[in-house]
């Protein structure tokens, strides 16, 4: 039989190893909340910042075609090849003034519909090394502008008739990747044409590449079909369809659980301006790595600590049963 040493020791060591259990998983479950929710304020803050920096950018950029389409609704007064003319050229000045302050422009233009006039066809401008500098335009006539898969920046608003962003394409002649935001110009309820601007894609992808968070969390940019508009993985401008999201992305929840390629992520977005979604991922294993090293800092301190109880509680039962 065990001595009542041996029980008053095994007792006392029961007692506190409960006691150091209980504090540790109390402990464990106080620091993953709070952990995790402090990581969730990071994801919002470094979201949140993002989004404001590209809405900084498209704001910029629709000011700007508002300014100019206020104008060109003001100032049309004929669709005769002569007013149209005259028409142009007063626009074009307005459009100049306004892409000296915008250094994000690579292009603007003023497109008249080929049903409209035949002879009188607008203008394209291109930034360049040297500045900007007038370029032949594309001939739309060899269009069919109903087709809104074909020479997008002119087709969509036309068939649409409202200001539209455009995700990236790669623009006729220049061979680059841009963005664009288009009005359709009307005079009496008539089709006119188009004007526009197209903003360097690299521009706003170098923004949302610069999102990181932790080791492996980047940031991406899908549509409202869920399509994917940008990836820090893949270029999705020069490809011929462009992929959907994850499963779970679209979520009206600010915070989104999902898997990808085996890992399971956690992503919050900030819807954009221009109707795109801003996403911020990031590996639930990195999210779970701060909690989960102090909770082992925390059960090494309680392990530690409670070793030493227990050899005091062997040294002080010890004192207190031995014979006087």
């Amino acid at each position: 039989m065990l001595s009542v040493k041996s029980k008053l020791i095994a007792l006392l060591v029961c007692a506190l190893l409960v006691v150091a259990g209980a504090a540790g998983a109390m402990s464990a479950i106080t620091l993953r909340e709070t952990v995790s929710r402090d990581a969730h304020k990071l994801m919002l803050l470094e979201c949140k910042t993002g989004q404001e920096k590209l809405d900084n950018e498209l704001k910029s950029v629709e000011q700007s075609v508002f300014m100019v389409s206020t104008f060109v609704q003001s100032d049309l007064d004929g669709l005769d090849d002569a007013k149209l003319q005259a028409h142009l050229i007063r626009v074009r000045d307005i459009f100049n003034k306004m892409s000296s302050k915008t250094s994000s422009i690579l292009t603007y233009y003023y497109r008249i519909d080929p049903e409209v006039s035949r002879t009188v066809k607008g203008f394209w401008y291109v930034r360049g090394p040297e500045g900007v500098r007038e370029h032949e335009v594309t001939d739309i006539s060899l269009y069919d502008t109903r087709d809104t898969s074909k020479l997008v920046w002119f087709t969509v608003p036309k068939n649409i008739g409202k200001a539209v962003w455009l995700p990236p394409y790669i623009t006729e002649n220049l061979g680059a990747e841009v963005i664009s935001y288009n009005v359709p110009v009307y005079y009496q309820g008539q089709f006119v044409g188009v004007i526009g601007i197209e903003i360097d894609y690299s521009e706003m992808a170098n923004i949302v590449g610069s999102i990181r968070l932790y080791d492996k969390g980047y940031a991406f940019i899908n549509d409202e079909e869920g399509k994917l508009v940008y990836h820090p993985k893949m270029d999705i401008a020069t490809l011929d369809e462009k992929p959907a999201v994850p499963n779970g992305i679209l979520s009206n929840s600010k915070f989104v659980h999902y898997t990808y390629e085996g890992v399971e992520k956690e992503a919050v977005w900030f819807e954009l301006s221009n109707g795109l979604r801003l996403n911020l991922a990031v590996p639930v294993e990195e999210l779970d790595a701060d909690w989960q090293r102090q909770s082992i800092r925390v059960a090494v301190t309680l392990a530690v600590l409670s070793l030493a109880m227990i050899i005091l509680i062997k040294i002080a039962v010890a004192q207190i049963l031995r014979p006087q």
